[in-house]
């Protein structure tokens, strides 16, 4: 992970949604392709990279 992304991650944790937006705009395609050649289905794929993020948030609201 890069110093740019614990940046990003931290002012998350600080409450900066537009930082999680950032992370979500980096990332988004990378993961969406992953799932999709996974899954098989483009659409399928869209609502499983939402759930990432999603669980992925909910997950750094814990710390």
């Amino acid at each position: 992970m890069k110093a740019n992304d614990v940046d990003l991650i931290q002012r998350v944790l600080d409450g900066d949604q537009d930082a999680f937006t950032t992370l979500v705009n980096k990332y988004q395609k990378s993961v969406h392709a992953l799932v999709w050649r996974k899954i098989g289905d483009f659409h399928i794929a869209e609502e499983l990279t939402q759930d990432v993020f999603l669980k992925a948030y909910n997950g750094l609201r814990c710390l």
